[in-house]
């Protein structure tokens, strides 16, 4: 077992920071989320991204005490809650099934794919298994102990009041609570602790045992626990219950079940159907998990996986019509009632992708994951004993040496086969360096060597909580200053008088901005690796005032023919001028429009929107920010574009060309001089000939 855990942590540890290679933007939210954690934020559930539980922060924000905020200490946290899987697993296996059973099972979740692939990310779903395991433990040693007990004491509850098995019972309690914190499917994994207590009944009431005593001991058996995790988990659902709107995953997956309250069972039925072959023919096929198609387990685990489930249900219902039992609990050494708890924890972990379907089935699937490599354990056990008793070999501990070395070199393919699927193939692959930004890294990198100063960094995912959230991990320089743009629609211009721009191949610039490059230097090039698909990466230095003259040279400042810009939006933005491609157009063109901005101070959820007016609404708009509100700057400039498409039964006339801003949610928009929420430009002529 030692050996077992040093080739686990090695296969989680060698390389963290580079594979994988780079941060998804989820990742570094775990990471930032630690951060604050680490400078006082005490919340009991975080609203980032889609909303999350806190304890996977809560751990990570322990490690970076001690080493700042930096993403390989929220990997080595994953680390952690790996091997405490593989060892929990184990301990819990070699009690319910023996020590031959839990090496192999716990070998099988050291070296293979997807636990490795779990063990090496800044996730919080590796957690929930991590502890729900633990739970399960001290639940089975509270079991064990009261039936141990009980066949010398007259009175089996006064036996349980007075032994050690209480302190198990809350410890379960406390472990089963803390994985509520973990990760959504752990609200439903606690249903093992009731399944494990009435398959215990079951087994006593076939043996026609089902004594008062019994049942009151097995109440309090199953209360305990229970009530300790309630109370642990009460302040989370209260809170999600006083803010209902907190859950947005939630609600997007449960999207199959609403359908069929609604009487729609076809989305269900579908991922069902997909979700059956994921543990032996067709996997997840997001490369940001997972090799696209490669299932859980591969055709020989697989094989061994459904063998295991045939024998775990013989041995379930094995105990429950003979009634094997060590005292009135019905807790025995057969398997029986470990069959029974790791298929009921089969089902409930698998659960959540049998209604939301194969996709992101790596991380849905995860509470399932201890008992996925429990059950080709199983089989394999079973046909080395039933091989054994069939050939009654003269030669035992020979034929055992021949197990056990079956059983390493099956192993050690698992492990060649992960280290060179993992490190190579999924490491490597161009798509998983695109999900992993490792184009952005190779950026905050250069950021990094270049020193202090102001940088605009453009990339497709602009938002706070994207690239800016990779950026706060990466970027160990804290007096440079970034600043975010999509250069497919915009440029940001830092205001300082020097600054760097930065375009990766991933975001080109349109020609209405692109000429704006040739009063800026290009001083370097990064051209990535050859099959990178977001490369190469541009580097530009900007003379601040020098640009801005340029640019302010081109551009039209007469608005409606009566004024001149700049004119003020609220208190956020100033408007320094536009350039519209064309003042006459045909149905069915493309319109042009760049508008000239000076910011003025942050503006979270705002919106830049282009209307061509008609009589009663616009005849078309074009809502479009590049750089989104929350990472603006104070003086700096920003060059938006809006491309207007006619509709092609656009009718002939003259019509106003306007701008405007408002804000998300609300669509309250910013005011203008004369408190205005719209400011005309120019006249746009729409004819037909």
């Amino acid at each position: 077992m030692v050996l077992i855990l040093l080739v686990a942590g090695a296969l989680r540890i060698i390389h963290l920071s580079a594979a994988p290679p780079g941060m998804t933007h989820d990742e570094a939210d775990h990471g930032i989320t630690a951060w604050s954690i680490v400078n006082g934020a005490r919340d009991i559930y975080f609203t980032i991204g889609y909303g999350r539980e806190p304890l996977y922060d809560y751990a990570t924000a322990l490690l970076m005490a001690g080493t700042g905020p930096t993403i390989l200490a929220a990997r080595m946290t994953s680390v952690y809650f790996s091997l405490l899987l593989v060892a929990g697993m184990f301990a819990w296996t070699r009690r319910a099934f023996g020590h031959s059973t839990a090496l192999l099972t716990a070998a099988g979740l050291a070296v293979s794919f997807w636990p490795v692939m779990a063990g090496r990310q800044a996730l919080r779903s590796i957690a929930l298994p991590a502890l729900f395991v633990l739970a399960i433990l001290f639940f089975w040693q509270a079991l064990y102990t009261i039936s141990k007990k009980e066949k010398h004491a007259t009175d089996p509850l006064l036996s349980f009041a007075r032994r050690s098995s209480v302190r198990y019972l809350v410890m379960a309690g406390i472990l089963l609570g803390l994985s509520i914190y973990t990760y959504i499917p752990a609200r439903v994994l606690w249903l093992c602790f009731p399944a494990l207590v009435g398959y215990h009944w079951l087994a006593a009431r076939s043996s026609g045992d089902p004594t008062t005593v019994l049942n009151k001991t097995l109440l309090i058996v199953l209360v305990i626990p229970l009530i300790v995790a309630a109370a642990l988990a009460l302040p989370l659902f209260l809170y999600l219950s006083a803010n209902p709107g907190l859950e947005v995953r939630v609600n997007e997956l449960s999207a199959p079940l609403q359908a069929a309250v609604r009487g729609d069972f076809a989305p269900l039925w579908t991922n069902f159907i997909g979700s059956l072959r994921l543990v032996m023919f067709e996997g997840d096929q997001t490369w940001r998990y997972n090799i696209p198609g490669k299932p859980f387990l591969g055709p020989l685990m697989g094989l061994l996986f459904y063998g295991g489930v045939v024998l775990g249900l013989w041995l379930a219902m094995f105990g429950l019509k003979r009634g094997a039992r060590q005292g009135r609990l019905g807790f025995n050494s057969t398997g029986s009632p470990g069959s029974f708890l790791a298929l009921v924890w089969l089902l409930l972990g698998i659960a959540p992708v049998l209604v939301t379907g194969p996709g992101l089935s790596m991380t849905q699937a995860i509470g399932a994951m201890p008992v996925i490599y429990l059950f080709p354990a199983l089989a394999m056990v079973a046909i080395y004993r039933g091989s054994t008793t069939l050939l009654a070999s003269k030669h035992p501990n020979r034929q055992s040496q021949f197990g056990t070395l079956a059983a390493i070199l099956l192993y050690a393919a698992i492990g060649l086969l992960t280290i060179r699927d993992y490190f190579g193939l999924w490491t490597n692959h161009p798509e998983v360096r695109v999900q992993y930004e490792t184009t952005m890294m190779t950026a905050m990198d250069l950021l990094n060597r270049k020193g202090a100063g102001a940088a605009a960094v453009s990339t497709i995912t602009p938002g706070q909580y994207h690239t800016p959230a990779v950026a706060q991990l990466a970027v160990n320089d804290k007096d440079v200053v970034t600043r975010w743009f999509d250069g497919r629609q915009s440029l940001l211009i830092p205001g300082e008088p020097r600054s760097l721009v930065i375009i990766p191949g991933f975001t080109p610039l349109p020609p209405a901005l692109a000429s704006v490059v040739g009063s800026m230097d290009l001083v370097e090039e990064i051209p990535m690796r050859p099959d990178d698909l977001d490369r190469p990466i541009q580097v530009y230095s900007v003379n601040g005032p020098a640009v801005e003259k340029a640019i302010l040279e081109t551009l039209t400042t007469e608005v409606d023919g009566s004024r001149t810009l700049p004119a003020r939006f609220g208190e956020h933005i100033d408007l320094l001028g536009y350039d519209l491609s064309t003042t006459s157009a045909h149905p069915g063109d493309v319109v042009t429009l760049v508008t000239v901005w000076r910011l003025k101070q942050k503006l979270p959820g705002v919106t830049l929107f282009t209307h061509i007016v008609g009589d009663e609404q616009p005849l078309v708009q074009a809502d479009s920010l590049g750089a989104p509100g929350e990472s603006w700057i104070a003086g700096d400039m920003l060059l938006q574009l809006h491309e207007i498409s006619l509709p092609d039964d656009s009718p002939a006339g003259e019509y106003p060309v306007a701008v405007g801003a408002y804000l998300h949610p609300t669509g309250q928009r910013l005011l203008v001089a004369n408190d205005q929420d719209i400011l005309p430009l120019s006249k746009l002529i729409i004819t037909h000939e």
